[in-house]
């Protein structure tokens, strides 16, 4: 027995430190501000890498359409060898062996503009890429700001479910007091333990709105690990007339400077199908250089020429005529989908200053229901602790202290996200720049 005891201490000793000392916490929640999620999403986001990656596209086929400005330069080497000479004496018509090598310089000097057309609309095409890399970016980070206040709301909706937990609680023990003196019944208490199940509930599932909404922030933004949210600065916008928000939106929309370079590419495409009606002119240099075994009679064996060649189409099965049809076509086309599309932001604008107008009338007034309902429930709490009210009311002062706080907190931030809304169908919503800080 004495020899086990110290074993027996050893195992006392070892629980004792695996469960009695405190566990450290794991590493703390980093503070996310808005600004840093729209950086991390910059850096990380996958949906702007593939945009960058279009951009980097079409300046390689900048690239490619200039080359076809410039001369070709060829090479050629060829070895032939038969089994033996072919001749009439003293005549050698073909010989047994023969190496070929020449080198061409081909200059294009006219091609029906095809050429230049084709290089301005891949430079047209490239300032549609750069535009399209910057609405992508601009589509990304207004998603993240929506979400980045759907959180905050979110989290807002578990605090007051937290202080309407704390209300019930209070007013539960409130109604057992009165129960134990025979001021109220059974059926009183039972209702408040109701409500305050109920209440608790709804925290629980206002938690788990939270981390949804979290992690939807985090798959947008590319945020690594926990996490807390920051409550920005409030969001100020100049008020303006309905005709001068509607002008800024159609100067300063990024999707009508990309029907303007569709139209315009869209007028490159008929210069470039009126091109096969056109003549084409190329120049070519070349040399030549022939070794022969035996050497035929006529041999030339160091040949320099030049070639101005000369090609007019004069009749192709009406393929010229389809692509010009086409290409008109097109440029109709492309016009009427930017009057479509400028018709559209224009509804969106008018919308979006709807939805700001009333969100910012309706503020004023759920502070004062929530200010009410505050005083509401405060009243029908100390008479019913003093046996002067009953506890549907104090149920009833509660449930509408809850719906007007919820109310008057969503609002708030229903109308950040509205002016941010405001902002984007205008052309405004430019976070991380200078036009964006020093916008009034």
């Amino acid at each position: 027995m004495n020899r086990q005891f110290p074993y027996g201490s050893m195992w006392i000793l070892s629980l004792f430190f695996l469960f009695g000392l405190p566990v450290p916490e794991t590493s703390a929640q980093t503070l996310i501000t808005l600004e840093d999620a729209y950086r991390s999403a910059i850096a990380r986001s996958e949906s702007i890498a593939i945009a960058r990656e279009s951009l980097i596209q079409s300046e390689d086929e900048i690239k490619r359409m200039r080359s076809f400005l410039y001369p070709s330069l060829k090479a050629n080497l060829d070895y032939q060898r038969r089994r033996r000479s072919l001749g009439v004496s003293p005549f050698i018509i073909r010989p047994k062996s023969e190496t070929d090598f020449d080198v061409t310089l081909s200059q294009p000097l006219y091609m029906g503009g095809r050429a230049h057309s084709g290089y301005r609309d891949a430079k047209l095409a490239q300032k549609g890429e750069t535009l399209q890399l910057t609405l992508t970016k601009e589509d990304l980070l207004f998603e993240i700001a929506k979400a980045y206040y759907e959180t905050l709301k979110a989290q807002n909706n578990v605090q007051i479910a937290g202080k309407e937990v704390e209300r019930l609680t209070a007013h539960r023990r409130s109604a057992q007091k009165q129960l134990e003196v025979g001021e109220v019944t059974k059926t009183a208490l039972f209702r408040a333990e109701a409500e305050l199940s109920l209440a608790q509930a709804q925290l629980i599932r206002a938690k788990n709105d939270v981390m949804e909404l979290k992690d939807q922030l985090a798959l947008l933004a590319r945020i690594e690990g926990e996490f807390t949210l920051k409550d920005p600065s409030p969001v100020s916008l100049m008020e303006r007339a309905e005709t001068e928000w509607l002008d800024l939106a159609h100067g300063n929309r990024i999707e009508l400077k990309q029907e303007d370079i569709q139209i315009e590419q869209a007028a490159e495409g008929i210069d470039f199908a009126r091109g096969r009606f056109l003549p084409s002119l190329w120049l070519e240099l070349q040399y030549r250089w022939v070794d022969q075994g035996p050497e035929t009679s006529f041999l030339i064996k160091d040949d320099r020429l030049a070639i101005l060649k000369l090609e007019m189409p004069l009749f192709e099965g009406m393929l010229g005529t389809s692509e010009m049809a086409q290409a008109r076509s097109r440029l109709r086309q492309s016009r009427l989908e930017k009057q479509r599309r400028q018709d559209d932001i224009s509804t969106r604008v008018r919308r979006a200053r709807l939805t700001l107008s009333s969100l910012t009338s309706e503020l004023k007034h759920l502070k004062d229901q929530v200010r009410f309902s505050e005083e509401a429930f405060s009243l029908a709490s100390r008479q019913f602790e003093v046996g002067l009210g009953i506890n549907i009311e104090v149920l009833d002062a509660n449930s509408a202290l809850l719906d007007a706080e919820r109310l008057y907190s969503n609002t708030v931030y229903d109308r950040e996200i509205a002016i941010l809304q405001l902002q984007k169908e205008t052309g405004l919503f430019s976070p991380l720049t200078e036009r964006s800080k020093n916008q009034p």
